[in-house]
């Protein structure tokens, strides 16, 4: 009876182990057709954004504050990211990680991508622009979360389940923040995850020569928006 017992508990354990070697792989494959995706809609988004213009007028205070919102965004997007890699600490899909940004939220890195997304959208001085490119960009990341939440409730099982009902997915609750005295630092994680955000600001030279074009007459606005 011990036997048997001892046998399928072993035997269900491997079933698990090639659950969650499924999951994985169906995950990284995910991870690639997310990458394809922000890709394809970023190099859209170059071709198409010529031809749209702010509809507030360039020298306002409101067309300048929108840009100005917008680097204030993608600088908050860099340091949070960071930040969130402090706490990762390389332990990424090994353990729970549960502390610092990830006690207020869920998916942190992504929330500071989208911020990031909307942030390059603002350097046109339209907030239709911003918004628009951002939803584009949390559609995508809240389908490659659903791929991420099916492999670590596969992995964590319970306690995923009770971080799911004390933490939301996206938006920050900030009243859960919790943080141990000390966290174990990957610094090669937290320059990677810096050097990959720099490129945010290469938008506003990006966009700024965009409108210049348009000033000049090569380009003509076919849209314009508030």
């Amino acid at each position: 009876m011990s036997l048997t017992a001892s046998t399928s508990s072993a035997t269900t354990a491997a079933c698990s182990q090639v659950e969650i070697d499924s999951l994985w792989e169906r995950l990284a494959h995910a991870q690639v057709l997310r990458r394809r995706a922000l890709g394809i809609l970023g190099g859209l988004a170059v071709l198409v954004l010529p031809w749209v213009g702010s509809a507030w007028p360039q020298a306002g205070w409101i067309n300048q504050g929108l840009e100005w919102l917008g680097l204030a965004l993608m600088a908050l997007a860099l340091l949070g990211r960071c930040a969130c890699m402090l706490y990762l600490g390389g332990r990424k899909g090994a353990d729970l990680v549960a502390d610092g940004p990830y006690s207020v939220c869920r998916n942190p890195l992504y929330v500071f991508s989208v911020l990031a997304v909307l942030g390059i959208g603002l350097q046109t001085g339209s907030l239709a622009v911003g918004l628009i490119l951002a939803l584009v960009a949390w559609g995508v990341f809240r389908w490659i979360v659903s791929e991420e939440e099916r492999m670590l409730r596969a992995s964590f099982g319970a306690p995923f389940k009770d971080y799911c009902t004390r933490v939301p997915r996206f938006l920050p609750r900030l009243a859960g923040w919790r943080s141990p005295q000390h966290v174990t630092v990957d610094l090669q994680g937290v320059w990677n995850t810096a050097r990959d955000a720099l490129p945010y600001f290469l938008s506003i030279p990006l966009f700024e020569a965009i409108e210049a074009a348009q000033n000049a007459g090569w380009i003509h606005v076919r849209l314009w928006l508030y």
